[in-house]
């Protein structure tokens, strides 16, 4: 029988992982294993255990619009058009270790957002810390810590994330005062993270978006140099398809 003190002091230094496997080879009909392949054993299930749970939050932590986005679900379709080889390898998250980003363009139910929350899923898979924020409550967020004076507190956590998904980039358009926090953001992870911008404009609209005009050549210029672009086109809103499914 298995020291039920022992699983007690297991579970005590949070290795509850060992402790369950402990708890199931004490089941009767167990196979007997030696004493190094009960210690592999239960060293496999207390990391499988630790990778999960640091799965688990960092997919709560992305807060994804899509949270059971997943690439492998994405639907080919004869009136969809997209990069599909290429929406593959991005999965693989090499442009999360070049620091690149991704521009996802396309109308209002092309699936942009269902793309960006597909790869954000795969990076927290890849242990990426990941979040999801529409750029107007960016902006909003960026206004009131301006306001609290917390603006550069702010700043920082996003600067820090692996991956910064921006969905309704420049739908609405921001102020003069949220472009220059806008570009400062964006000066700062360029190089040193990734960022998905989901938006119906091409890069060559983004202009008109913004008042400050030489700031907005500089952000353009820093999104465009350092993306992967994906054009994303439907005869139908995907909503509608899922809708009549």
């Amino acid at each position: 029988m298995t020291d039920a003190e022992t699983i007690l002091r297991l579970k005590s230094m949070r290795l509850t992982g060992m402790a369950d496997c402990l708890a199931q080879l004490d089941i009767p009909g167990q196979p007997t294993l030696t004493g190094p392949e009960v210690v592999k054993l239960m060293t496999d299930w207390e990391w499988d255990r630790r990778n999960n749970s640091k799965l688990d939050r960092l997919r709560k932590a992305a807060g994804l619009a899509q949270p059971a986005a997943d690439i492998s679900d994405i639907q080919h379709l004869a009136d969809r058009k997209a990069d599909y080889e290429l929406i593959s390898r991005l999965a693989i998250g090499n442009y999360l270790i070049g620091h690149q980003d991704i521009i996802l363009q396309g109308p209002t139910g092309a699936g942009k957002t269902y793309v960006a929350c597909a790869l954000g899923n795969r990076a927290c898979q890849q242990y990426k810390t990941v979040k999801y924020v529409r750029a107007a409550e960016l902006c909003d967020e960026l206004t009131i810590a301006d306001k609290a004076g917390t603006r550069s507190q702010l700043l920082n956590r996003l600067v820090k994330i692996d991956l910064l998904i921006i969905d309704d980039w420049l739908l609405t358009a921001p102020n003069a005062a949220q472009v220059q926090w806008l570009h400062t953001l964006i000066d700062r992870r360029t190089g040193l993270t990734s960022t998905i911008y989901a938006t119906q404009l091409p890069p060559t609209k983004w202009y008109d978006r913004m008042d400050e005009k030489i700031v907005a050549e500089a952000i353009i210029d820093r999104v465009t140099n350092n993306a992967h672009a994906i054009t994303l086109k439907a005869a139908e809103s995907m909503r509608r398809q899922r809708r009549t499914q």
